[in-house]
């Protein structure tokens, strides 16, 4: 389960990066990709967690595991790469 979400994850932070037209490019996607890396470490370990005290099983738990870290994750990227959905670009 954590290699989808690693990608997903991956695939959100290129997305960004190829889309910014920020300064310092190569040292965001660097903390980006380090932080899909933890915070994918960080939603394994609190499903095995949940799962082992029997509090979250089944569908809630694959549904927070993924949609959870990939809502937050893309919209952090978006503020961070500065990139304008709606509106003139500078």
């Amino acid at each position: 389960m954590y290699l989808f979400l690693i990608i997903i994850l991956l695939i959100i932070s290129i997305a960004c990066f190829w889309e910014s037209k920020a300064d310092r490019k190569g040292l965001r996607v660097t903390l980006s990709v380090t932080l899909a890396l933890m915070l994918t470490l960080f939603m394994e370990s609190t499903a095995h967690s949940l799962v082992e005290t029997q509090m979250m099983e089944g569908p809630i738990l694959l549904t927070l595991y993924f949609l959870l870290p990939v809502v937050s994750f893309a919209a952090f990227q978006i503020l961070f790469y500065d990139i304008r959905l709606v509106g003139k670009e500078k």
